[in-house]
């Protein structure tokens, strides 16, 4: 089967403005996300519900017959702290590898 020229370029054409036209609303969206999630009120209430969210945790945790927490602090900095490999200054271990910035290597 044998593609004319003019089916091809119509093509091109027709998918370069399609990206740009999806790239620049897809930057517009996560721009206006982005805006949203700056504002004071809405990052009071994500403070709240996460808070709420980790009482509740808590109290199922309890009730269905889960250790206790351990004491002291439980944010999600602890929760998150880098792998055993990973030193104390916080930079990944220099494996020869990559790093995917979660302090784990990728492989090649």
């Amino acid at each position: 089967m044998r593609i004319r020229p003019s089916v091809a370029l119509a093509f091109g054409v027709g998918y370069l403005f399609g990206t740009r036209a999806g790239r620049e609303s897809y930057e517009d969206l996560t721009r206006q996300a982005r805006l949203v999630w700056d504002r004071p009120e809405v990052q009071s209430v994500a403070g709240i519900v996460s808070a709420q969210v980790g009482g509740v945790y808590r109290r199922a945790r309890t009730l269905l017959g889960g250790s206790e927490p351990a004491p002291g602090p439980s944010s999600s900095a602890d929760r998150f702290a880098p792998a055993s490999g990973t030193p104390a200054s916080g930079t990944p271990a220099s494996n020869g590898l990559p790093s995917n910035g979660l302090g784990a290597s990728t492989t090649p």
